[in-house]
């Protein structure tokens, strides 16, 4: 069944840790209304900001994907958004009966529920006065295919994002929003991955053993850590391996998101040392996944519980070991 996300504009109005056409967070009494690849229809509260043109209205749609569970509050979950758009025009709360589109008559929504399911017809309605029809849902990007996917790099990404000072690796996607600026799809699919567990821990070893050593790390919304130690300086890209099977497919993005980062930084990061960090040990079988990137002079590190193995000889040389 469909469902409204109240999505608050405002980072100082929002409590959670969303990402807004990303990311969505919420705590454990929407647990069973958030079923995976479900549709869902974003609504913008007016919130205790100054009031937006958007306020009081639905703005935008998509699907749900697999949730997963946020590695510092139990009690709370995140879901990814794989397909998410605006509405051509925002969508009022009344019909031009004076009904309430989402209640389908005078009965107002429950406002004070964050998550809410709506009917099919409700669904429909919102979606045909918004602008939208089913041929728009099925032309809306797909993080999960543009994850599966080879890097596409992408040089008109701009502004640039200012690197910022961290001690701790930031929950979540750890993301700033800037003004109306939307997510595409790429850098959306990459936000996802940045709140799964495992790529958080092993974020949080490699910085273990920067700050260990007397160095220093930055993110922004794109690069997921930039670390110095001493004069040595590395740029950090972490990938989540929760299906060992994706291995192959996980160094090939993270190949690409380290040359397009590396490109695209470079005033900024002065020819830094690449590391792909991997959340698990890929297998066996796919060993040669080391000798592939050191033959790109790509350092490959991944975690195993609480340690941080090297598992090529450029990982070994980076200032994180020995």
């Amino acid at each position: 069944m469909p469902v409204i996300l109240t999505q608050h504009y405002s980072p100082a109005d929002r409590i959670y840790e969303d990402v807004e056409y990303s990311l969505y967070h919420y705590p454990r009494q929407y647990f069973s209304r958030i079923v995976p690849y479900d549709r869902f229809i974003y609504y913008r509260p007016l919130g205790r900001s100054a009031a937006r043109i958007d306020s009081k209205t639905y703005f935008g749609y998509g699907v749900l994907g697999q949730w997963f569970p946020d590695l510092n509050k139990p009690d709370h979950r995140f879901v990814p958004l794989i397909q998410a758009g605006p509405f051509p025009r925002p969508v009022p709360l009344y019909d031009p009966s004076g009904a309430f589109y989402e209640s389908e008559g005078p009965l107002a929504p429950q406002f004070q529920s964050a998550v809410r399911s709506i009917s099919e017809t409700a669904y429909w309605r919102i979606l045909s006065t918004g602008g939208v029809n089913a041929f728009d849902i099925s032309m809306l990007g797909n993080t999960e295919l543009v994850a599966a996917q080879a890097y596409a790099e992408q040089a008109t990404r701009r502004p640039l994002d200012d690197l910022r000072r961290i001690d701790d690796i930031p929950s979540g996607a750890g993301y700033k929003p800037h003004g109306d600026n939307r997510v595409n799809v790429y850098e959306s699919a990459a936000l996802q991955e940045r709140a799964r567990e495992d790529h958080q821990r092993v974020l949080r070893l490699v910085q273990r053993e920067v700050l260990k050593r007397g160095g220093a790390t930055w993110y922004n919304n794109n690069i997921d850590l930039y670390a110095t130690v001493g004069d040595r300086r590395m740029l950090i890209e972490a990938k989540s391996l929760n299906d060992l099977r994706a291995a192959v497919d996980r160094m090939r993005y993270g190949i690409g998101q380290l040359a397009d980062y590396d490109y695209t930084y470079r005033a900024v990061l002065q020819a830094p040392e690449k590391v792909l960090a991997f959340g698990a040990p890929p297998d066996r079988e796919v060993a040669w996944i080391g000798d592939v990137l050191q033959d790109q002079r790509i350092a490959f590190v991944a975690s195993d519980a609480e340690k941080l193995l090297a598992l090529n000889e450029a990982a070994q040389m980076l200032p994180l070991f020995g």
